[in-house]
């Protein structure tokens, strides 16, 4: 674990900057586009009550300014862009659009009071437009982990292209990281707006991807034997002081402590056992992990008191001198607040229910320890029960990293999702119920430097 990253995104967190500050390579860079000449000039935005009240997001009451939206459009497209109630877009038209629409849901975005919005990856972005359709993206009119919010201020941005450039004969959502869990939300809330999904290292069993980081803290603390001062209340200042000593007790990445070689081993048995790339995984995503609960050290947030992990069961590899039983007794469990965790006050403050009714596919890194791959696994239990699961693809790429995929794999994804969308050719997938211990060779491209094989 690198302690200087922790203390980095402590300091982000009080200047009110993006654990991206750090450069823990936690999040996929998003390139920016190849300038062009186009008409640039923002279209009049309909108000808020032109576009219906809100349905799944519940405000935190953040005073919020905006970064500029305007960009540069591809060659052959025209920019359009604006604000959009508090919220700002771009939207993309190549010149001649084939009618169809892509809308871009963005990941996590720090807990800053400056909200940006961002273009899609640049190939991803590049192969839309190249086949003639358009996209569309929201910066949230919040920052913070704002799931129900980004799915509705993405619908709305759906009936501001309406309205600007036209109606859509097939619409896409497609998104990173905790834009897996506004597609998820968008899919079972707003089943009639869309036609498919991609989801790239997506969140998809909803708020247990709390209740996960939840669980990072909790087997840290009882395996190292001291508390992370965290409630009301307590200081940034001292929440990292109680963290880095944690940190120390699990000891240094490669020379790792007894309580270290514990705590590895019961994060890789929640997320999903033995699998490429786990291990470098867990370096990239340490400072990042633990760097979240920094962001609400004092627990006031609605998403904070809705996680829980009273239903999580750990468990251990033989031979480290704890067994599951004794893990699972002597645990600290966080309790979720009923209220928070209420799916009809906050329908994003709940776990996934896997109802979809559209052709959804993803894409996950398999030593992701940011969003684990064992979220593709659970995901697709919900999607069996739920009837479904002749439309849920899914995909497993080598590598260690937190969406990090190559072009050629996000490119691939998205032409096999809009054939499955258009042409009703079902694209082959990877069996995340299945052993992980050597998945993803089917869909990497290329094979990562370094890859591990099987061990």
């Amino acid at each position: 674990m690198n302690r200087s990253l922790i203390s980095c995104l402590v300091a982000a967190a009080l200047a009110g900057a993006t654990a991206q500050a750090c450069g823990n390579g936690s999040k996929a860079p998003m390139p920016s586009a190849t300038a062009a000449t186009a008409d640039v000039s923002p279209p009049a935005a309909p108000t808020v009550t032109d576009l219906g009240p809100r349905k799944l997001g519940t405000s935190a009451g953040v005073v919020t300014t905006a970064r500029p939206p305007d960009f540069d459009p591809l060659p052959g497209a025209k920019a359009q862009f604006g604000a959009l109630g508090r919220s700002v877009y771009r939207i993309e038209v190549p010149d001649s659009w084939n009618g169809e629409l892509v809308l871009w849901a963005h990941g996590y975005a720090g807990a800053g009071p400056e909200v940006g919005v961002e273009s899609p990856p640049l190939a991803l972005r590049r192969a839309i437009i190249a086949q003639g359709s358009a996209w569309a993206a929201s910066s949230y009119s919040e920052n913070g982990y704002v799931p129900g919010i980004g799915a509705d201020d993405t619908l709305a941005l759906k009936r501001l292209f309406e309205q600007q450039v036209g109606q859509p004969k097939q619409t896409y959502i497609a998104g990173m990281s905790m834009g897996g869990h506004v597609i998820t939300l968008s899919l079972e809330y707003f089943p009639a707006e869309y036609d498919g999904a991609l989801a790239l290292c997506g969140i998809l069993t909803g708020i247990e991807q709390l209740d996960y980081v939840a669980s990072w803290v909790r087997v840290a603390e009882f395996v190292s034997g001291r508390k992370l001062a965290w409630g009301p209340g307590v200081s940034l200042v001292q929440a990292r002081e109680s963290l880095d000593s944690i940190a120390a007790a699990l000891g240094p990445a490669g020379n790792r402590s007894v309580a270290g070689r514990q705590f590895l081993s019961i994060i890789r048995t929640l997320t999903g056992g033995p699998r490429p790339f786990f291990v470098e995984g867990v370096g990239l995503a340490a400072a990042t992990v633990f760097g979240n609960t920094l962001s609400d050290v004092e627990g006031r947030l609605a998403p904070t008191q809705a996680a829980s992990t009273e239903q999580i069961v750990y468990g251990i590899e033989p031979g480290l001198g704890l067994s599951a039983d004794q893990i699972n007794a002597g645990i600290v469990r966080n309790k979720a607040d009923r209220e928070a965790r209420n799916a009809t006050n906050h329908p994003d403050g709940v776990p996934s229910t896997g109802r979809i009714s559209v052709p959804l596919l993803t894409l996950h890194n398999t030593g992701d320890l940011n969003v684990p791959i064992s979220q593709e696994s659970e995901f697709r239990r919900r999607v069996e029960a739920a009837g479904a699961g002749d439309l849920l693809v899914q995909r497993a790429i080598r590598d260690g990293g937190h969406c990090m995929f190559t072009a050629p794999e996000m490119t691939t994804a998205w032409n096999d999702l809009r054939s499955w969308v258009v042409d009703k050719r079902k694209p082959k997938g990877d069996d995340m119920l299945g052993d992980l211990t050597d998945i993803g060779r089917q869909f990497t491209n290329p094979i990562r430097l370094g890859d591990p094989g099987t061990k």
